[in-house]
Parts: structure tokens; sequence; C-alpha cells
């Protein structure tokens, strides 16, 4: 593809997203917007509206696009079509190097910044569960990011916008379009099977409530506090226990978790909490797999209190989630 024709680049990716058979499914546009996310539906069958909308909004701001069409105007994940494309997000010097040994190659390549989308469209359109599970095969063996982004919901900047997070902000780019499409086993028939999500809780994913003023914090701010590095608004930050120039560690609204092949603290059923994560940088030797008991977790517990709520007990400036 080349420079010359951007509109034309964007309205051909998102004839891919949408699929030969896009009737009646819309494309799901996010944008941020006064300090927090919106979004739009587009008729599916009418790419070329969709990419205006997508370069109107883009002169000024990060836009996304959902990689999986929806079968109506609502923004669940119960609102998902079938998807006609695999995908994975190749974000480290390690994975982008892995991707260009894979075969077979991904016919799309957008190029966001100093990383990598990839897209493998498909002859046959798959349901959720198993795109997932095709998802985190190709991150596994990609060494790639396996949070959100292997989701059926995840949200990928389309080519032609501009990554604002980057200073100075970079283009996002179609590096690669052959027009190619694929069977699954093609692409991940040889690929070992990945390790199995977690199970949703019966409370539909939400942490049981505590009394603990502590757990009322947002994981963004207790990151922060506690690392001295400030989240992106992507959610991600460098690590502290690994070198990390291409942030790995994921601040989600409830726990957090980094991602590093190095890592994998915070890899717990319930995620990383404030206490599992001071405990780590306070308390030498301790590991995410030592459970923080006893002497060790008062001392924890008491230093936090101080830090978020100094001696009297208040914290007014602390945010909740």
């Amino acid at each position: 593809m080349t420079a010359r024709q951007p509109i034309r680049d964007l309205v051909a990716y998102l004839a891919v997203l949408a699929g030969p058979e896009p009737a009646g499914d819309y494309l799901n546009l996010r944008y941020r917007a006064d300090g927090g996310m919106r979004q739009r539906f587009i008729d599916a069958a009418r790419p070329s509206a969709a990419a205006a909308a997508i370069t109107a909004l883009a002169r000024s701001r990060d836009v996304y696009v959902g990689c999986v069409p929806r079968r109506r105007r609502a923004g669940g994940k119960n609102a998902l079509a079938r998807s006609w494309t695999l995908w994975a997000d190749c974000d480290t010097p390690a994975s982008i190097a892995a991707l260009e040994d894979f075969a077979p190659r991904p016919a799309i390549i957008v190029r966001s910044g100093r990383g990598l989308h990839a897209y493998w469209p498909l002859l046959a359109p798959l349901p959720a569960a198993p795109l997932e599970r095709a998802n985190r095969q190709l991150a596994l063996r990609l060494a790639a990011c396996q949070s959100a982004v292997t989701n059926a919901a995840a949200i990928l900047r389309p080519p032609t916008t501009t990554n604002f997070k980057y200073d100075p902000p970079a283009p996002v780019v179609l590096a690669r379009f052959t027009g190619e499409r694929f069977r699954v086993e093609q692409v991940t028939g040889r690929l070992p099977d990945p390790p199995s999500p977690r199970p949703p809780r019966p409370d539909g994913g939400q942490r049981p409530r505590s009394h603990d003023p502590l757990h009322a914090i947002a994981p963004a701010v207790y990151v922060e506090a506690l690392t001295g590095r400030r989240v992106g608004r992507d959610g991600k930050v460098a690590c502290p226990f690994h070198p990390d120039n291409e942030p790995s560690l994921h601040v989600y609204p409830d726990h957090w978790t980094c991602y590093s092949a190095k890592c994998w603290r915070g890899d717990r059923p319930n995620g990383g909490d404030i206490y599992n994560l001071a405990a780590q940088l306070w308390l030498t030797g301790q590991s995410s797999d030592v459970p923080l008991r006893g002497r060790r977790f008062l001392e924890v517990r008491e230093r936090l209190m101080a830090l978020f709520f100094g001696d009297d007990g208040k914290a007014a400036s602390v945010r909740r989630r």
C-alpha cells in the first residue's frame, strides 16, 4: 500500500474487518473525548462512511475500531457478531522478530508507533470462544500482548490515524495488505494450546465487596504511588521488577498484571492487588507465590495506611474505584 491513498487503505482495512457478509452488522468506533471513551456504530456495509468518521475524529484524538463487527448498536460483548479475522498485537522487539519468522505471514500489518498489529483474514467466520482461543495461541507463539487484545471485544488503532501517547505523536500506517484469506487451521493448526483463561466468577467478574479502605483505592492510583511511574492512557506502565523498555505491566479496573515472560508477577486467580504489589516492592525476597500473612501482612498494611491515609486516617485525595 502507498502513502498516496490513505483513505482507500483505511476503507480496504475496514472492509476486511466487516467481512464479506456485512449486512445488518455494525463497525464499532471508539475515541477519547472529555477525559473518557465514547463510541459510534456505523453500518458495516458502508466502510467508506466509517473511514470518513475515523478521519474526522482522528485529527486531534486517539481513535480505535472493534476488531469484530457487532450485531446491534451496543457496546457489550454479547452484541458481537462473528469475526472474520485473527489478530496479534506485537509491541516488543521480541514479538516483532517472532512475527517476521511466522508462517503464514499476516495479510495485514498496521504499524502503530513502535508496535505492529498483525491480522489474518479468514475464509470462514469464527464465534467468540474459538476466536479467543486462536488469538491466545498466536499471542503465545509470538510472545505478543495477551491481555485484552486477545479478547473478542478488543479494539485496535486503525491505519491513517495518530497515536497520541507518543511525543511527538506517531502516525498509524498500513504497512502490508495482500488481500489474502486463510483457513483457521493454516494459521494456528500447529500451535500449542494456550493456557486456560480464568473462569468467570459467580458475581459476574467483580471482586467481592471489601470493608478494607485500601481495597477502595483504584489500581491506577496505587500503582503510580508505589512505583513512582505514571500509568499511560493505554493502562500500561513499565514494570518495576525487570528491565522494561516497552511497558508490560497492565493496570485494570480491579487489579494489575505484568505480561512479560521475564516476570509474570501479579498473575494470581484474582490478579495482583495493592498488598501484593507493595509486598514485592518493600519486602526482600517476597515473591508473588509467597502468601502475605502474619507479621509481614501487618507491616505492609501499616505502611500502606500511612502512605495513603496518613496519621488521621483520612484520604481526601485518594480516588476510589
